[in-house]
């Protein structure tokens, strides 16, 4: 099933929380980048998105978001972000148009719901190439 659900990025070139940022928002729609970032920010006054030793989950919800999904980033060298947050490698960014269907919100908690799995998060980390990280996740959503 490859219908843009899941979209993956490896050795990516970010180095700062702000380089982060830019890239999801700009995924997410170019012409708004700058209100989507203002938004992660915003989210992360509420709190750390570290979700597991060198995993962050940051997501977004908006409806300047063109097309919900998941967009797994995969740094070229992990990022100390700040003293709560060091050695980040991998990116786990949900993004939600608002007012989106409830079968896209059931499939993106179902696929949340895999990031508990300290198995599947290591396999994530360590998969060697975009495709092997491809399909680790259509396996988790037969």
């Amino acid at each position: 099933m490859n219908d843009n659900f899941f979209q993956v990025v490896v050795d990516q070139p970010l180095y700062s929380r702000e380089q982060i940022q830019h890239f999801i928002a700009a995924h997410a729609n170019e012409e708004a980048a700058e209100e989507l970032v203002a938004l992660l920010q915003e989210r992360e006054k509420i709190g750390n998105t570290m979700i597991s030793e060198h995993v962050i989950l940051p997501h977004l919800e908006s409806p300047k978001i063109k097309q919900s999904h998941i967009l797994l980033i995969r740094l070229a060298k992990a990022v100390d972000l700040d003293e709560e947050t060091p050695e980040v490698q991998l990116i786990v960014t949900i993004l939600m148009k608002s007012n989106e269907h409830q079968t896209m919100k059931q499939r993106i908690a179902q696929f949340t719901r895999r990031l508990a799995d300290d198995e599947f998060l290591a396999a994530l980390l360590n998969s060697e190439s975009e495709e092997q990280i491809h399909q680790l996740l259509e396996e988790e959503t037969k």
